[in-house]
Protein backbone atom coordinates (compact mmCIF):
# COMPACT_ATOMS: atom_id res chain seq x y z
CA UNK A 1 0.00 0.00 0.00
CA UNK A 2 1.34 3.46 -0.92
CA UNK A 3 1.99 5.54 2.24
CA UNK A 4 -0.38 8.44 2.80
CA UNK A 5 0.73 12.02 2.27
CA UNK A 6 -0.05 14.65 4.90
CA UNK A 7 -1.28 17.93 3.34
CA UNK A 8 0.10 21.13 4.87
CA UNK A 9 -1.77 24.38 4.28
CA UNK A 10 -0.04 27.77 4.44
CA UNK A 11 -1.95 30.81 5.67
CA UNK A 12 -0.74 34.35 6.36
CA UNK A 13 -3.74 36.60 7.03
CA UNK A 14 -7.33 35.97 8.07
CA UNK A 15 -9.33 39.21 8.02
CA UNK A 16 -12.06 41.16 6.22
CA UNK A 17 -10.01 42.31 3.19
CA UNK A 18 -11.57 39.98 0.65
CA UNK A 19 -9.28 39.45 -2.32
CA UNK A 20 -6.17 40.91 -0.66
CA UNK A 21 -2.79 39.23 -1.22
CA UNK A 22 -2.22 36.04 0.86
CA UNK A 23 -5.42 36.72 2.79
CA UNK A 24 -8.34 34.42 3.52
CA UNK A 25 -11.58 36.19 4.41
CA UNK A 26 -13.16 35.49 7.78
CA UNK A 27 -16.27 33.80 6.29
CA UNK A 28 -14.25 31.49 4.03
CA UNK A 29 -11.86 30.62 6.84
CA UNK A 30 -14.80 29.66 9.02
CA UNK A 31 -16.25 27.50 6.23
CA UNK A 32 -12.91 25.71 5.82
CA UNK A 33 -12.52 25.06 9.55
CA UNK A 34 -16.14 23.98 9.94
CA UNK A 35 -15.71 21.54 7.06
CA UNK A 36 -12.63 20.01 8.74
CA UNK A 37 -14.62 19.47 11.91
CA UNK A 38 -17.62 18.05 10.05
CA UNK A 39 -15.40 15.60 8.16
CA UNK A 40 -13.57 14.68 11.38
CA UNK A 41 -10.11 15.67 10.22
CA UNK A 42 -7.24 15.37 12.68
CA UNK A 43 -5.27 18.61 12.65
CA UNK A 44 -1.70 17.92 13.74
CA UNK A 45 0.46 20.11 15.95
CA UNK A 46 4.22 20.44 15.42
CA UNK A 47 5.14 17.47 17.60
CA UNK A 48 2.57 15.03 16.22
CA UNK A 49 3.39 16.06 12.65
CA UNK A 50 7.09 15.43 13.19
CA UNK A 51 6.31 12.07 14.78
CA UNK A 52 4.10 11.16 11.81
CA UNK A 53 6.88 12.05 9.35
CA UNK A 54 9.24 9.81 11.29
CA UNK A 55 6.77 6.94 11.35
CA UNK A 56 6.51 7.15 15.13
CA UNK A 57 2.86 8.23 15.12
CA UNK A 58 -0.01 7.07 12.94
CA UNK A 59 -2.42 9.95 12.35
CA UNK A 60 -6.03 9.57 11.34
CA UNK A 61 -6.76 8.66 7.72
CA UNK A 62 -8.06 12.20 7.30
CA UNK A 63 -5.47 14.60 8.65
CA UNK A 64 -3.71 17.85 7.77
CA UNK A 65 -1.47 20.58 9.18
CA UNK A 66 -2.50 24.24 9.40
CA UNK A 67 0.39 26.74 9.39
CA UNK A 68 0.39 30.54 9.74
CA UNK A 69 3.48 32.49 8.66
CA UNK A 70 4.84 35.65 10.34
CA UNK A 71 2.48 35.71 13.38
CA UNK A 72 0.36 38.57 12.06
CA UNK A 73 -1.99 39.96 14.69
CA UNK A 74 -5.10 39.03 12.71
CA UNK A 75 -4.25 35.36 13.30
CA UNK A 76 -4.89 36.01 17.00
CA UNK A 77 -7.89 38.29 16.51
CA UNK A 78 -9.68 36.52 13.64
CA UNK A 79 -8.33 33.00 13.08
CA UNK A 80 -7.75 31.90 16.68
CA UNK A 81 -11.38 32.25 17.86
CA UNK A 82 -12.55 30.01 15.02
CA UNK A 83 -9.74 27.50 15.52
CA UNK A 84 -10.62 27.37 19.21
CA UNK A 85 -14.32 26.95 18.49
CA UNK A 86 -13.72 23.89 16.32
CA UNK A 87 -10.78 22.53 18.34
CA UNK A 88 -8.20 22.58 15.53
CA UNK A 89 -4.48 22.48 16.28
CA UNK A 90 -2.20 24.78 14.30
CA UNK A 91 1.38 26.07 13.94
CA UNK A 92 2.43 29.73 13.97
CA UNK A 93 5.87 30.68 12.61
CA UNK A 94 7.08 33.77 14.48
CA UNK A 95 9.66 36.35 13.40
CA UNK A 96 11.20 37.08 16.79
CA UNK A 97 12.52 40.60 16.08
CA UNK A 98 9.03 41.64 14.97
CA UNK A 99 7.44 39.94 17.95
CA UNK A 100 9.90 41.59 20.34
CA UNK A 101 9.09 44.99 18.87
CA UNK A 102 5.35 44.29 19.06
CA UNK A 103 5.72 43.24 22.69
CA UNK A 104 7.36 46.57 23.55
CA UNK A 105 4.74 48.61 21.70
CA UNK A 106 1.40 46.85 22.01
CA UNK A 107 -1.16 47.96 24.56
CA UNK A 108 -2.78 45.40 26.87
CA UNK A 109 -6.24 45.96 25.39
CA UNK A 110 -7.70 44.75 22.11
CA UNK A 111 -6.73 46.52 18.87
CA UNK A 112 -8.83 49.61 18.36
CA UNK A 113 -9.02 49.58 14.57
CA UNK A 114 -9.47 47.08 11.74
CA UNK A 115 -6.46 45.15 10.53
CA UNK A 116 -4.91 46.81 7.43
CA UNK A 117 -4.20 45.28 4.05
CA UNK A 118 -1.10 43.11 3.64
CA UNK A 119 0.96 45.84 1.94
CA UNK A 120 -0.02 48.39 4.58
CA UNK A 121 0.86 45.91 7.35
CA UNK A 122 4.29 45.29 5.83
CA UNK A 123 4.85 49.05 5.68
CA UNK A 124 4.01 49.40 9.37
CA UNK A 125 6.55 46.71 10.26
CA UNK A 126 9.24 48.48 8.22
CA UNK A 127 8.31 51.74 9.97
CA UNK A 128 9.00 50.10 13.34
CA UNK A 129 5.27 49.94 14.17
CA UNK A 130 5.02 46.17 14.47
CA UNK A 131 2.87 46.49 17.57
CA UNK A 132 -0.06 47.45 15.36
CA UNK A 133 0.04 44.34 13.17
CA UNK A 134 2.22 41.60 14.74
CA UNK A 135 1.42 39.28 17.65
CA UNK A 136 3.24 40.17 20.86
CA UNK A 137 4.59 37.36 23.03
CA UNK A 138 1.47 37.60 25.20
CA UNK A 139 -0.74 36.88 22.17
CA UNK A 140 1.37 33.87 21.25
CA UNK A 141 1.40 32.68 24.87
CA UNK A 142 -2.40 32.86 25.00
CA UNK A 143 -2.68 30.70 21.90
CA UNK A 144 -0.08 28.23 23.19
CA UNK A 145 -1.84 28.00 26.56
CA UNK A 146 -5.03 26.97 24.76
CA UNK A 147 -3.32 23.66 23.97
CA UNK A 148 -3.96 24.12 20.26
CA UNK A 149 -1.02 26.22 19.06
CA UNK A 150 2.63 25.41 18.43
CA UNK A 151 4.92 28.44 17.91
CA UNK A 152 7.99 27.73 15.80
CA UNK A 153 11.01 29.44 14.21
CA UNK A 154 10.65 31.81 11.24
CA UNK A 155 14.04 33.47 11.88
CA UNK A 156 14.70 36.66 13.84
CA UNK A 157 14.77 39.10 10.94
CA UNK A 158 12.78 37.49 8.08
CA UNK A 159 15.65 37.95 5.63
CA UNK A 160 16.40 35.74 2.64
CA UNK A 161 18.48 32.91 4.13
CA UNK A 162 20.32 32.30 0.85
CA UNK A 163 21.60 35.90 0.82
CA UNK A 164 23.11 35.79 4.31
CA UNK A 165 26.62 34.75 5.28
CA UNK A 166 26.58 31.46 7.23
CA UNK A 167 27.55 33.09 10.53
CA UNK A 168 24.86 35.76 10.15
CA UNK A 169 22.22 33.18 9.28
CA UNK A 170 23.27 31.03 12.24
CA UNK A 171 22.80 33.93 14.64
CA UNK A 172 19.50 34.87 13.00
CA UNK A 173 18.06 31.40 13.54
CA UNK A 174 19.48 31.00 17.04
CA UNK A 175 18.15 34.38 18.15
CA UNK A 176 14.64 33.35 17.16
CA UNK A 177 15.04 29.99 18.87
CA UNK A 178 16.16 31.72 22.07
CA UNK A 179 13.23 34.14 21.91
CA UNK A 180 10.72 31.29 21.66
CA UNK A 181 12.40 29.43 24.50
CA UNK A 182 12.68 32.43 26.81
CA UNK A 183 9.15 33.70 26.26
CA UNK A 184 7.15 30.53 25.63
CA UNK A 185 9.27 27.79 27.18
CA UNK A 186 9.36 25.79 23.97
CA UNK A 187 12.38 24.15 22.36
CA UNK A 188 11.64 24.88 18.72
CA UNK A 189 12.71 22.11 16.36
CA UNK A 190 10.77 23.38 13.34
CA UNK A 191 12.01 26.08 10.96
CA UNK A 192 10.05 27.88 8.25
CA UNK A 193 12.31 29.57 5.69
CA UNK A 194 11.46 33.28 5.22
CA UNK A 195 10.08 33.79 1.71
CA UNK A 196 10.66 30.07 1.17
CA UNK A 197 14.29 30.83 0.29
CA UNK A 198 16.63 27.90 0.89
CA UNK A 199 19.38 25.87 -0.75
CA UNK A 200 21.66 22.97 0.10
CA UNK A 201 23.90 25.09 2.32
CA UNK A 202 21.03 26.54 4.37
CA UNK A 203 19.45 23.11 4.78
CA UNK A 204 22.77 21.71 5.98
CA UNK A 205 23.14 24.54 8.50
CA UNK A 206 19.62 23.93 9.79
CA UNK A 207 20.52 20.30 10.42
CA UNK A 208 23.71 21.34 12.23
CA UNK A 209 21.65 23.61 14.50
CA UNK A 210 19.38 20.73 15.46
CA UNK A 211 16.27 21.56 13.44
CA UNK A 212 14.37 18.40 12.60
CA UNK A 213 12.03 19.71 9.93
CA UNK A 214 11.95 22.80 7.70
CA UNK A 215 8.99 24.24 5.78
CA UNK A 216 9.01 25.51 2.20
CA UNK A 217 6.76 27.70 0.06
CA UNK A 218 6.22 25.02 -2.53
CA UNK A 219 3.47 22.55 -3.35
CA UNK A 220 4.20 18.85 -2.98
CA UNK A 221 3.71 15.77 -0.82
CA UNK A 222 4.82 14.82 2.68
CA UNK A 223 4.68 11.05 3.03
CA UNK A 224 3.82 9.74 6.48
CA UNK A 225 6.80 7.74 7.69
CA UNK A 226 8.95 9.18 4.90
CA UNK A 227 11.11 11.30 7.22
CA UNK A 228 10.88 14.49 5.14
CA UNK A 229 13.19 17.32 6.26
CA UNK A 230 11.83 19.82 3.72
CA UNK A 231 8.05 19.98 4.08
CA UNK A 232 5.96 21.08 1.11
CA UNK A 233 2.92 23.34 1.59
CA UNK A 234 0.09 24.65 -0.53
CA UNK A 235 -1.09 28.24 -0.24
CA UNK A 236 -4.63 28.35 1.11
CA UNK A 237 -6.60 30.72 -1.09
CA UNK A 238 -9.63 32.83 -0.26
CA UNK A 239 -11.99 30.11 -1.41
CA UNK A 240 -14.79 28.14 0.21
CA UNK A 241 -14.77 24.66 1.70
CA UNK A 242 -15.27 22.93 -1.66
CA UNK A 243 -11.98 24.29 -3.00
CA UNK A 244 -10.31 23.47 0.31
CA UNK A 245 -11.64 19.91 0.18
CA UNK A 246 -10.19 19.45 -3.31
CA UNK A 247 -6.73 20.63 -2.23
CA UNK A 248 -6.67 18.32 0.78
CA UNK A 249 -7.76 15.39 -1.34
CA UNK A 250 -5.05 16.07 -3.93
CA UNK A 251 -2.22 16.46 -1.42
CA UNK A 252 -3.36 13.47 0.64
CA UNK A 253 -2.36 11.29 -2.32
CA UNK A 254 1.39 10.90 -2.93
CA UNK A 255 0.85 10.32 -6.66
CA UNK A 256 -1.83 12.95 -7.30
CA UNK A 257 -0.07 15.52 -5.12
CA UNK A 258 3.28 15.06 -6.87
CA UNK A 259 1.77 15.30 -10.35
CA UNK A 260 -0.35 18.31 -9.46
CA UNK A 261 2.62 20.14 -7.95
CA UNK A 262 4.66 19.59 -11.09
CA UNK A 263 1.93 20.55 -13.53
CA UNK A 264 0.48 23.46 -11.58
CA UNK A 265 2.98 25.28 -9.34
CA UNK A 266 1.66 27.41 -6.52
CA UNK A 267 0.64 30.88 -7.72
CA UNK A 268 2.26 32.59 -4.71
CA UNK A 269 5.39 30.51 -5.32
CA UNK A 270 5.56 31.71 -8.94
CA UNK A 271 4.96 35.34 -7.95
CA UNK A 272 7.86 35.32 -5.52
CA UNK A 273 10.12 33.37 -7.88
CA UNK A 274 10.85 30.62 -5.34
Amino acid sequence: MIPKSIPVGMYHHVNHHTGDFITVSVPNFRRQMQWLRRRRYETLNADSFLAALRGEYRPARRCCVLTFDDAWLDVHSHAFPTLKEFGHQFIVFAVSDWTEQASRESAPGAPGRPFPTHNAAETLVHEQRAGEVICAWRHLREMVDSGLCSVENHSASHRDATALAPDILRQDLLRCRDGIHDNLGRESRHLCWPLGAHNGATLALARQLGFEVTYLVRRGVNVAGGGSFAVKRFTVEDRDERWFQTQLRIFSSPVAGLLYARLKPDRWFRRKGR
